[in-house]
């Protein structure tokens, strides 16, 4: 009796986590991301407009490269690094230079890559 409630618990428990993660869609997650970055950077509603459909292409694309390169890593790889230069291109064309080196700053913090301003782009154990 015990294994069959803990099955049924545990039969529950997989179909509620599944049924979470395919209710997020790539248009709520832009609309997340885009949410965000209006907090954080101050856009405006034409930027914001512009901002949330870059993020939903880039979201669209990414989504297909993965089930287009499921079994290719490497070109998985390539491709989501193209798709993510692509995106940041086409933020560039919409913040103001302001708002995208604080975009930059946050990524890169967010990415856990060292800042490295002051040093001339020479991270701080290398230079003479």
């Amino acid at each position: 009796m015990k294994r069959i409630i803990f099955l049924l618990a545990l039969v529950f428990t997989t179909l509620a986590s599944q049924a979470q993660t395919a209710a997020v869609t790539p248009e709520a997650r832009a609309q997340s991301m885009t949410n965000t970055m209006t907090q954080h950077l101050k856009l405006n509603a034409a930027q914001a407009t512009r901002v949330k459909a870059i993020n939903l292409a880039s979201i669209q694309q990414l989504e297909q490269a993965k089930k287009d390169h499921k079994t290719d890593p490497r070109k998985l790889k390539a491709t989501m690094d193209l798709i993510s230069s692509t995106r940041l291109e086409s933020l560039r064309s919409v913040l103001s230079v302001t708002q995208f080196q604080q975009y930059q700053q946050q990524r890169e913090k967010k990415m856990g890559i060292p800042s490295q301003a002051g040093t001339g782009g020479v991270p701080e154990g290398y230079s003479n």
